[in-house]
């Protein structure tokens, strides 16, 4: 779902740089800057210097909805011009300033101008607590440009999310307590996205049985082409696995949801003596958003991440730590995408929780997906409590590097909190001390800026980090 960024350039008459051939240059520069980047572009084709001009490129920007208005400082311009573009209506504000010449007179004068709008917005505008971020340097410069993507990935991400449809199916595992919010905090937050409770298991269950098996029996031949290894239990459930999986692509379908959160037991054990585990990860393949346990709020999550990405996300628990390599176990029992897998693969397999475990022997329930994460840089983040802070956690896959337990996992390493680098003793404290849910999306790629900077347009604080010590500690410790 890509933003439209507006263009506006200012300027003022007493100063003597080519100021139209600077702002035709950028514009020109923008464009290649939308393809390669992904976003819709407008520009305004007129210097604005007076009040009167800053009020038509406005309106026009308003007309054409754009999300992002990005404010040219071609040369320094007014400051009465500012207020207009600060309080433009439904779009985000970034103030652009360009290099000066490095001698003789001053050609643009333009990152005072800067400067000043800033600290007008800061000081003069206060009442209206308005966000605007600045930029610097020429559409092409390298540092611009990251800058710019940044911001990009994180509007669009806060698009996709107020315009997302998400339903809950089944209701959430019984006794996750720390899973539950108020969904109104999320509308005041997120004006215009949709949150269904309602649905319950029946309704998969009915469709499920109206799934004939000639619909069944391509998806049984792309496995057997694949050679997908499995146990003889989850081979005999491959076939129930598949209608399942169309009974959520059809309910989907149907009501258009970009994500949705499953009640995966108990009644799937004991109804079946069944996992859905590997169903979700063949949700997440498709990029339909399929969060384990009913949990609604990382299933919103995972839609951010999913956006900023473009690849399928991932829902873990946090399994153990290890102060020797400072690393963290991420698992959970088999809900993940192929897309965690591409060296290595995947095979199917059993469920180990949900049903009593008897001394000496393995009580598990087909079927959930057994892979290691393959190597490399990943990033965790989710919504916590009532929208009022998030997680952001990126680090490195290690790969086959150590044993872990059977399901979907990885052991992740080089972690950073927020940016900036954090001990797995210290992260462990962080999360059990300041109270934080027990479920983790997972991205692949580092996204730490780009989730930084969408909680901040959100009004959103990160958790910070709780540095280890041995007396009782909580939220109030964090630094």
């Amino acid at each position: 779902m890509k933003i439209k960024v507006g263009l506006v350039g200012t300027s003022q008459l007493s100063f003597p740089g080519p100021k139209e051939e600077v702002y035709a240059k950028t514009v020109e520069q923008m464009k290649k800057n939308a393809k390669e980047i992904g976003f819709d572009f407008v520009y305004w084709p007129k210097q604005v210097i007076v009040e009167r001009d800053a009020g038509e490129a406005v309106a026009y920007m308003e007309e054409e909805q754009v999300d992002f208005l990005m404010v040219l400082n071609v040369s320094y311009s007014a400051g009465f011009l500012v207020p207009v573009f600060y309080r433009i209506k439904n779009a985000a504000v970034g103030i652009w300033s360009i290099p000066e010449t490095k001698k003789g007179p001053v050609m643009f004068n333009s990152f005072c101008s800067n400067n000043m709008y800033q600290g007008i917005n800061d000081k003069y505008l206060r009442d209206y607590k308005i966000k605007a971020k600045w930029f610097y340097g020429f559409a092409d410069d390298k540092q611009f440009l990251r800058r710019l993507t940044v911001t990009v990935r994180a509007l669009q991400a806060i698009k996709k999310l107020k315009n997302s449809r998400v339903a809950l199916i089944g209701g959430f595992a019984p006794g996750f307590y720390d899973l539950y919010f108020d969904e109104r905090s999320v509308f005041s937050k997120l004006n215009g996205i949709s949150i269904n409770r309602l649905h319950e298991y029946d309704e998969i269950i009915k469709r499920a049985d109206k799934v004939t098996d000639a619909q069944v029996k391509p998806y049984l031949d792309e496995l057997d082409a694949q050679g997908i290894k499995m146990t003889p239990n989850a081979a005999k459930l491959r076939a129930f696995s598949i209608k399942i999986y169309l009974a959520y692509r059809s309910l989907v379908d149907e009501y258009k949801y970009d994500a949705i959160a499953v009640s995966c037991w108990p009644k799937f054990q004991d109804d079946y003596k069944y996992s859905v585990c590997s169903v979700l990860g063949m949700l997440n393949d498709d990029k339909i958003v399929a969060a384990c346990e009913g949990d609604l709020m990382s299933a919103i999550s995972m839609i951010a991440l999913q956006e900023m990405s473009g690849q399928s996300t991932t829902l873990m628990d946090f399994s153990a730590f290890d102060e020797q390599d400072e690393s963290v176990l991420m698992w959970h029992c088999g809900p993940s995408s192929t897309v965690f897998c591409k060296k290595n693969g995947y095979t199917l397999g059993e469920n180990y929780s949900g049903m009593a475990h008897e001394p000496g022997k393995i009580c598990g329930v087909g079927v959930a997906r057994d892979m290691v994460f393959d190597e490399g840089a990943a990033s965790i983040f989710r919504f916590s409590g009532d929208m009022e802070s998030y997680l952001n956690l990126s680090g490195r896959f290690m790969g086959n590097a150590k044993d872990s337990n059977c399901g979907c996992r990885g052991w992740m390493d080089q972690l950073k909190l927020n940016g900036k680098p954090i001990g797995a003793l210290d992260f462990t404290n962080t999360i059990l001390s300041g109270g934080f849910e027990h479920h983790y999306p997972i991205a692949w790629g580092d996204y730490s800026d780009e989730i930084a900077e969408m909680n901040k347009w959100l009004g959103i604080k990160s958790v910070k980090k709780i540095a280890y010590e041995n007396y009782l500690q909580d939220s109030e410790d964090a630094e």
